[in-house]
């Protein structure tokens, strides 16, 4: 036998003895129980050779043993691998809702505090950071970037300060905005994808684009506000941005919408007569309606607000922005005191940020220079989604009334009815009608001359 044949079978013994010897360890450690199985596995050499293998086709313990050594062997790493696959990856900036989950980590007064436009919690959010503690941000992927934010306080003349050192500390306010919004892409570790790719401006915005959907959101809200009863503040003390009407809004929504929302049976009104004055006032909700709506629960409701994901019955709040509001500050004492404030604006108590009163933040386009006037905030889009969908029913109803209304096609027995006047009346236009039809048949048939054939030459 030569000798590269005998180097390779050495070789083909190690490898085989590196894989029985775990087999080995890992029999040894557990307990021995009784069977001709584990008789079998106990009797495993560790000098087996491929030749036996190869000859001993009667008995197969050896090389089932050595395919038995192979699986114990490979079955943590596939474990490890299918585990692996269960987490959910942490980079991934076109996820909407994940995104939602880094801002709401920043909703917690204690921990953080308002802080500039470019630096603030949505900035964060966009690229990756949640909040862990006071002022302090880390990587949601876990690279090891950790930034704690702090800002000096404003100050200003009125506070006996004199106005040099008003402007220094403007100006030391200025620089650390600027390092800190570095640091939101910087902060991250060198391999960490975040460094590299944040979410875009679309991710804040809200899908009120289907008027349906729109719609269907709104009345969702309202039925959840609607449950909070009498803990929502007065409707006359909710302030709302100029050219908001509440009472034609409620208008130009159908009955049946707040039939259903309030628990009335349809049975117990009677059904509108459709009168095609092209005004609306067959789908409108009826007077008994509008005194059992919740204009409050209503008002709150096109404007994003919303009752708690965990049902607490003194609170509201916003799913965008996570704004809650404490309505107990809003209604009067039950000692008769007055209450921590008089008013409620439904819009202003958003963030700043929040899409439901940012009109760039809705639009999701980012661009600087884009005129603000062109775009529209969450509330504007859903007011107008209310609007579209009234006008599609009064056409709707409209055109239905007009095919009711329409006049039949007269039938045979109309015109025998007719005098002999009609009758003769018809047999001429008929008769002229004919003798049309002959003089175009004619000119379009007429046969030009028939040119000679040319003589052969």
């Amino acid at each position: 036998m030569s000798y590269a044949v005998e180097s390779k079978k050495r070789k083909f013994h190690r490898v085989l003895e590196s894989i029985s010897k775990p087999l080995a360890t890992d029999t040894t450690s557990k307990p021995t129980t009784k069977g001709p199985a584990t008789a079998t596995q106990d009797r495993i050499p560790t000098n087996l050779s491929i030749k036996k293998v190869r000859l001993s086709d009667n008995d197969t313990s050896d090389l089932t043993s050595v395919r038995n050594s192979v699986l114990k062997i490979s079955r943590p790493a596939h474990r490890t691998a299918s585990s692996s696959l269960t987490t959910r990856p942490n980079f991934v900036p076109w996820d909407r809702a994940r995104f939602l989950e880094r801002l709401e980590t920043f909703r917690r007064v204690d921990r953080w505090t308002s802080k500039p436009a470019p630096i603030n919690e949505v900035q964060w959010a966009k690229r990756g950071w949640i909040c862990t503690d006071v002022m302090r941000v880390s990587c949601i992927s876990g690279c090891g970037g950790s930034v704690v934010v702090k800002l000096p306080d404003e100050i200003d003349e009125l506070d006996g300060y004199d106005m040099e050192k008003v402007q220094e500390r403007k100006e030391v306010r200025t620089k650390l905005v600027e390092e800190y919004q570095k640091q939101i892409t910087e902060g991250h570790g060198d391999n960490c994808p975040w460094r590299n790719r944040g979410c875009d401006a679309t991710i804040q915005h809200l899908p009120l684009a289907n008027t349906d959907a729109a719609i269907s959101g709104l009345r969702s809200r309202y039925l959840h506000l609607c449950r909070l009863g009498d803990k929502l503040p007065a409707h006359d003390s909710i302030q709302t941005p100029d050219g908001f009407d509440i009472e034609s809004l409620i208008k130009s929504l159908p009955e049946d919408w707040f039939k259903e929302s309030n628990g009335v049976p349809e049975s117990t009104n009677p059904p509108a007569e459709v009168n095609g004055d092209n005004n609306g006032t067959a789908q409108r909700p009826a007077a008994e309606s509008l005194q059992t709506i919740n204009q409050a629960a209503i008002t709150m409701a096109f404007f994003g607000w919303d009752s708690t994901i965990d049902g607490s019955m003194d609170l509201a709040a916003c799913r965008a922005c996570f704004r809650r509001l404490g309505l107990w500050m809003y209604k009067p004492k039950e000692n008769g005191d007055v209450s921590v404030y008089t008013s409620l604006d439904a819009a202003a108590e958003h963030m700043d940020y929040c899409p439901w009163v940012d009109r760039v933040a809705q639009s999701g386009t980012g661009k600087a220079n884009e005129k603000a006037a062109s775009l529209r905030s969450g509330w504007e889009i859903v007011t107008e989604a209310v609007k579209v969908k009234h006008r599609r029913r009064i056409r709707s109803v409209a055109s239905v009334d007009t095919l009711r209304t329409e006049p039949s096609t007269p039938s045979a027995e109309t015109f025998s009815d007719e005098g002999a006047e009609n009758e003769e009346t018809k047999k001429a236009a008929d008769r002229e009608w004919w003798a049309k039809i002959r003089r175009m048949r004619h000119v379009l048939t007429h046969k030009s001359p028939r040119r000679k054939p040319a003589p052969p030459q």
